[in-house]
């Protein structure tokens, strides 16, 4: 009865193939065929923080990166920052309505219609919207930025200009192979700046050993490295943290990131190791074993001298012999 089962399955899986080969050959019968279709879905995610345009006492003007995938942006922001804060659930207390573009300058506190504060810190966020509605589930990085005190009298009773620009590299000077001059576009803070130098070539990384603020130049330091610079060479050098006079640090991207290329003629802290002074010669005779004939001479005469010093002493210790055994 087993038997008889499988024969008759095989025997109408055969009949139902069959008639599938003779439908798409003579083109009658459907032939249905499976789409198999897949979603793509596109990150909605900014990946790194806005970027500071300009600032005054009562506004911040921002710009990011565009996402491909958004048809909108909006900015968050508050007083504290949500990146380091210890709460899990914080968020940010404003935000801007829905923009379409990628840049913005904010006047207000969106809870309190309030303008913002003078030398106050601000931090920003920026989330993404596509054509749906849906926001990005996760915030851009946190920017910080402290707006521009209002009046502020520096030491001298002059009133200080409002800076309207980011914190940047102006310029990179090589002074020899272990000290670079790094000037900046505005005065800098007292705070500690930070540096890493990378060589282009092999992106090997330049040890970096001091960096200490121009004593006569608010807007520059000087960089000391540990391994020497190459002769005619190409190096990158990023700032990793520095802040301007209001306290403002420097922003990832250009403003931080300057090439700079030595001359062929570097100059070297380490002087180069200068050829020994040519041997004597008598001492080049002494150590290569090969004596001068006026030093063998000397030896010479030295030789007889001492047997005559020797056969007189004998010949005195001779007679004193002789007379004490006359007296005897």
């Amino acid at each position: 009865m087993s038997y008889t089962k499988h024969l008759v399955a095989i025997t109408i899986l055969s009949t139902v193939s069959l008639s599938s080969l003779v439908s798409a050959a003579t083109g009658s019968g459907t032939v249905t065929t499976a789409v198999t279709t897949s979603t793509t879905t596109t990150s909605l995610d900014v990946k790194s923080a806005p970027r500071l345009v300009k600032k005054a006492a009562d506004s911040v003007t921002l710009e990011w990166d565009k996402v491909a995938s958004a048809s909108a942006y909006i900015v968050k922001y508050s007083k504290s920052s949500v990146a380091t804060s210890k709460d899990p659930n914080a968020q940010y207390d404003n935000e801007t309505d829905s923009l379409t573009t990628t840049g913005t300058t904010i006047t207000k506190l969106s809870t309190s219609n309030e303008k913002l504060s003078p030398s106050t810190p601000y931090y920003f966020s920026v989330v993404a919207i596509d054509s749906t509605g849906k926001e990005s589930d996760t915030y851009s990085d946190e920017l910080m930025v402290m707006t521009d005190a209002t009046n502020t009298t520096t030491g001298t009773g002059m009133v200080a200009a409002s800076s309207n620009t980011a914190l940047a590299i102006k310029d990179i000077g090589v002074s020899d192979d272990k000290t670079l001059s790094l000037s900046f576009n505005m005065p800098l803070a007292s705070d500690s700046v930070q540096v890493k130098i990378t060589k282009t070539s092999d992106n090997s990384d330049v040890v970096v050993g001091t960096v200490v603020n121009d004593a006569t130049n608010p807007n520059s330091v000087t960089v000391t490295t540990i391994s020497p610079l190459s002769a005619s060479s190409s190096y990158t050098l990023t700032v990793l943290t520095a802040k301007d006079t209001m306290g403002n640090n420097i922003q990832e991207g250009v403003s931080g990131i300057k090439e700079f290329t030595t001359t062929e003629a570097l100059k070297l802290t380490t002087p180069a190791l200068t050829a020994a002074p040519e041997m004597s010669a008598s001492w080049s005779a002494s150590l290569s074993g090969v004596v001068s004939a006026e030093s063998a001479t000397k030896v010479e005469t030295g030789a007889k001298e001492n047997v005559i010093v020797f056969a007189a002493l004998l010949l005195s210790l001779g007679i004193v012999y002789i007379y004490r055994r006359k007296l005897i």
